[in-house]
């Protein structure tokens, strides 16, 4: 996939000045980051048409999940809204790249990290974003989001557009750790008296105006933005669980795009070519399908029968067939779109011999049961019932009888806590770019879903590898630990990846610069109606 980027020549020549500057002031390490936010970034200018626009600017876009979290989650809403902004986001390489921090450098040994931060920002209450608020939100994501900063010591203020991250171990990667989720700014004045925002006051180029249950979001353009004002004035997004009434809703004309991870099944592309009304567009993203196993409970915790199951599965034919050519085979647990660490020489393979083999020696001519739990937010999105259904037949013929259920969300979270299944299937996404993302939640044995999903899995020379590739400075060696961590799971199979995801989303073809990144983020900033 390429990245297009909107390079304005006079920011340009201003970053570098104040880059120039930095260094040379500095005895730090440098890893200071370009100022031009990459595509999916909200962009410090936003170019205008050529002719002024006549249609409404009102924007509505359909959805298969909902996007509002509310008081439940710190940042209230997904950050596809571009409501609130990170410090970094990832481009669609998975470098990290800056919005509200504009430049970054550590010390020697990787224990300092110092964030600079774009100055002249207010959020939509109008209060100033300065250090102050990366000081309250960084700790409180770090406990609600997900934990990519074990090591962090403590947050210093060291005037009030610059931070320092001061950690126990050397970090490397620290920008990434804290790209996109892991650094959303909320308001400081938004808090209530227990402390949580009431509202997601951000800094974005669109306010929430409101949340209607179960239906839609509701934003307006900040006119005030940082960057400059979009040219949409008014952003819906209208959740619509079925994938079917998604499809004939943006056919009619109720919807202006589909444009989300999964929310446009492979099988509809068809039908969006044939509509001269529609335009069909594609992306790869951070997002890997995977079948994972029980290995801790029978008939899976015996390392020959993933092995038979894993080299079953045609991955080129379901992603022919299945994804209508929507996808690319699973090569690794690392998504390739981070190309730096992803290992492709040890993907599964097919061999249905071999497969039978080793089922055969396991089982000796008898048959086992095994429970495949779905859980039925994620059908409407992706073809995990086609999926399992081939599975199914496929390992009939290993002599596993695969029984399919299908749970409610909280059921099937519930299942899999209580180690009440033997496969599952599930997406996941590589959020900060770094291999620790995936191998320190799902490999390592405390890891945080190894744990809370019942993997049950254990290699004590993968929890070696996870431990030492967290604070390994150089990246060669963390590169060479990441590599073996990805072998060591190719060879035991505690879980296998099915597909890649290459997202495909469509427009009324009104609908002028709606792209998604990496990230599935649409780019609210550029688009208009033409």
């Amino acid at each position: 996939m390429k990245t297009f980027r909107r390079i304005h020549t006079t920011l340009f020549i201003i970053g570098l000045v104040a880059t120039l500057i930095l260094v040379s002031g500095c005895q730090a390490t440098a890893t200071t980051q370009p100022t031009t936010p990459p595509e999916g970034a909200q962009a410090t200018t936003t170019p205008q048409p050529t002719t002024p626009l006549k249609k409404p600017q009102e924007l509505t876009i359909g959805l298969g999940r909902n996007l509002y979290y509310g008081p439940k989650k710190w940042y209230f809403l997904h950050g596809s809204l571009a409501v609130w902004e990170p410090l970094v986001i990832l481009d669609n390489d998975m470098i990290a790249q800056p919005v509200l921090a504009t430049s970054w450098e550590m010390n020697e040994d990787g224990t300092v990290w110092t964030f600079h931060l774009r100055e002249g920002v207010k959020f939509h209450d109008g209060t100033p974003f300065n250090a102050d608020a990366v000081i309250l939100n960084v700790p409180k994501l770090q406990e609600e989001y997900m934990t990519t900063l074990p090591n962090l010591d403590s947050l210093e203020k060291v005037d009030d557009y610059t931070v320092r991250f001061i950690m126990k171990e050397p970090t490397p990667n620290l920008p990434q750790l804290i790209a996109y989720f892991s650094s959303a700014m909320i308001s400081p004045q938004a808090l209530g008296e227990d402390g949580r925002p009431t509202a997601p006051i951000g800094t974005g180029p669109f306010k929430f105006v409101e949340y209607i249950e179960d239906d839609s979001i509701i934003l307006e353009r900040n006119d005030d933005y940082w960057g400059g004002p979009a040219k949409l004035e008014r952003v819906i997004f209208k959740y619509i669980p079925d994938a079917t009434t998604r499809l004939a809703a943006l056919q009619t004309g109720e919807i202006d795009a589909i444009a989300d991870v999964g929310s446009l099944q492979p099988e509809q592309a068809s039908i969006v070519e044939q509509n001269p009304d529609l335009v069909l567009l594609q992306q790869g993203v951070a997002t890997t399908h995977y079948l994972t196993f029980n290995c801790g409970k029978p008939p899976f915790d015996d390392v020959r029968l993933r092995q038979a199951v894993s080299m079953v599965i045609d991955r080129q034919g379901l992603v022919d067939n299945t994804l209508y050519g929507f996808g690319e085979p699973g090569v690794s647990v690392i998504t390739p779109r981070a190309k730096q660490w992803v290992r492709t020489d040890v993907a599964p393979r097919y061999d249905p011999q071999a497969a039978k083999a080793l089922a055969e020696e396991v089982l000796d001519g008898e048959r086992v049961e095994a429970k495949l739990i779905l859980h039925s937010g994620l059908l409407g999105r992706w073809p995990y019932e086609n999926i399992s259904q081939i599975l199914q037949a496929a390992a009939a013929e290993l002599g596993i009888d695969i029984k399919i259920e299908t749970l409610e969300g909280g059921a099937w979270n519930e299942a899999l806590k209580a180690g009440d299944y033997n496969l599952t299937m599930m997406p996941y996404t590589l959020m900060t770019g770094d291999p620790d993302f995936f191998m320190g939640r799902w490999v390592w044995s405390e890891g945080d879903l190894n744990q809370r999903r019942s993997y049950g899995y254990a290699n004590e020379r993968a929890d070696e590898l996870v431990i030492a590739a967290i604070s390994e400075m150089d990246q060669a060696v963390r590169k060479e630990y990441y590599d073996e961590l990805q072998a060591i799971v190719a060879e035991e199979v505690p879980f296998t990846p099915l597909y890649h995801e290459v997202t495909i989303y469509a427009t009324r073809k009104n609908v002028k610069d709606l792209r998604l990144d990496v990230q599935f983020k649409p780019s609210l900033d550029k688009a208009y109606i033409e």
